[in-house]
């Protein structure tokens, strides 16, 4: 049962025991006042009663003197009593009519007064017409007739009349006493028992409300507390369906949300500080990368420094040579034009490729692309180059597990990287190289082996460096710039492809690259 409830039927128990309480004390005072004025009627007749016999008894009294021994007065005495009794009679009439009126008794008791009524106006008109008799034996007649009538009448009738009539309202008086005694005591009966059930119904109450509302609130203070502490994990016990229960209810959805949002922003705090630690290290990389970058800007312009200046020396050489002595000969000077048209063109190579990884490194590398059948285009450059490499006794093998290999590429930037890997074969490697063509599941796979002595990791780490030279290179070829594998790597990462270099020493080196069937919108631009 929900606390309001019982709040309700508590408070409803009590103003129902409290009404009935006022109920009872209305009902009380009504009946105590109904019984305190049928009382007071009844001792007011009572003591009229007692007032008219009086009166009565001196009126008679003072006609037997008048009587007697005459009237003195001239009948004043016996006026003002006449008077008394009449305001007697009229008192008692009165009452009783109200109490007629209001308690719907007294009948009988009017009756009974009208006969005391009678019996007085009986002996007053005997005595008046003994008090007009001027003949003494009529006198004597009627004074015998009117002892007799008072003897009669006063002793047997009047006071018959009056001992019943002031009896009666004797026995009235006790018996409204009694009832007001007895209502009393019921009354106070009946109050002690609304008071007894006050107290009982107050007391479980109290008790009621104290144990439905003790142990929940201290169990919502204790989480309260916990969560100020941090403790976020902290859940009340719910045991009730009453409101209290469902404020604990509430307090662990609090509680819940709470401790989930806390998460969540430790979450977000941890993710955060990893975002921070990787952007740091990627900031830390590429200002690694820009340094580099620097350094290679730096060691490019010292290499190019270095590499132009072996051809144009030679170029200026010869011309030197060729204008110093004027009685040169035609041929004389046909050699050293060849030596100058030898160094210009290795000169204008090697501007081309270092043009071409620059473009490359921005982003602006051009490509002249066209669709061109890799399985044809293979075995004309090696039928082209099996001439120069039978020149250093060395073998080219054409192999190719696919017949049909279109690919949208540049066919002059390949044919120049499948050149260089033949030319670093038959240079640094042995006596036998193979060209193979392959599938890729997105295209084609072109590699170049040889049976040379192979290169170590850190050489083959290096490999695709910027006018790096192996130790088998610098030894068997000192004329080359380092620059055929980064310009072979540039060719095809711009044609979406990769490029890779494996090696062991005394194994032979194996250079392979993918060419893309279509290549993607990046490696297009």
């Amino acid at each position: 049962m929900k606390i309001i409830s019982k709040l309700y039927l508590s408070v409803s128990l009590l103003l129902a025991i409290a009404i009935g309480g006022t109920l009872l004390a209305v009902l009380c005072a009504r009946e105590g006042s109904k019984h305190a004025i049928r009382k007071n009627l009844a001792h007011e007749e009572y003591e009229s009663y007692l007032a008219l016999s009086n009166h009565t008894y001196q009126l008679f009294k003072q006609f037997g003197d008048a009587i007697l021994i005459g009237d003195r007065d001239l009948g004043a005495g016996e006026t003002a009593l006449q008077a008394q009794i009449r305001g007697d009679i009229s008192r008692i009439r009165q009452l009783t009519a109200d109490e007629i009126r209001q308690f719907g008794q007294g009948y009988k008791e009017l009756e009974h007064l009208e006969r005391i009524e009678a019996t007085i106006n009986g002996v007053l008109v005997e005595y008046e017409e003994v008090m007009q008799s001027r003949d003494r034996e009529r006198l004597i007649t009627y004074w015998s007739r009117l002892s007799r009538m008072l003897d009669e009448s006063i002793d047997e009738d009047f006071n018959q009349l009056i001992k019943e009539a002031i009896d009666r309202e004797a026995a009235e008086v006790a018996t409204e006493k009694a009832a007001t005694i007895s209502m009393i005591r019921r009354f106070e009966l009946l109050a002690a028992i609304f008071s007894l059930m006050a107290i009982v119904a107050a007391a479980a109450s109290v008790w009621i409300l104290r144990r439905d509302l003790r142990e929940p609130i201290v169990k919502l203070v204790d989480g309260a507390a916990a969560l100020a502490r941090g403790d976020v994990a902290h859940r009340i016990d719910v045991v009730g369906r009453n409101e209290l229960d469902d404020v604990a209810v509430a307090f662990n959805l609090m509680a819940k949300e709470v401790y989930s949002r806390e998460q969540a922003l430790s979450n977000s705090n941890s993710q955060l500080e990893k975002a921070v630690s990787d952007r740091t290290k990627e900031l830390e990389h590429l200002l690694d990368v820009l340094r580099q970058a620097d350094e290679n800007r730096r060691q490019l312009l010292a290499d190019v420094s270095h590499e132009l200046r072996t051809p144009l020396t030679i170029i200026r050489g010869e011309a030197e040579i060729a204008l110093r002595d004027e009685d040169e000969s035609p041929a004389r000077y046909r050699v050293a034009l060849e030596k100058a048209r030898e160094a210009a063109a290795h000169t204008a190579e090697l501007v081309d490729d270092l043009l071409f990884l620059a473009r490359r490194e921005t982003g602006h590398s051009r490509l002249s692309r066209d669709m061109i059948d890799l399985s044809t285009l293979l075995p004309e450059i090696v039928e082209q180059y099996r001439t120069a490499a039978e020149q250093n006794s060395t073998r080219v093998r054409y192999i190719a597990t696919v017949h049909d290999a279109p690919a949208y590429t540049d066919p002059v930037r390949i044919r120049q990287v499948i050149l260089i890997l033949l030319e670093n074969a038959s240079r640094y490697g042995g006596k036998s190289i193979d060209l193979r063509l392959d599938t890729a599941p997105k295209g084609y796979v072109l590699s170049v082996s040889d049976d040379g002595p192979g290169m170590s990791d850190v050489e083959r780490q290096n490999a695709f460096e910027r006018f790096f030279r192996g130790s088998n290179a610098a030894i068997r070829y000192r004329q080359g710039s380092g620059l055929g594998l980064p310009v072979a790597k540039a060719i095809v990462e711009a044609h979406g492809g990769e490029i890779l270099l494996e090696s062991a020493p005394n194994q032979g080196v194996t250079v392979s690259f993918t060419v893309p069937k279509d290549p993607d919108l990046d490696a297009a631009a």
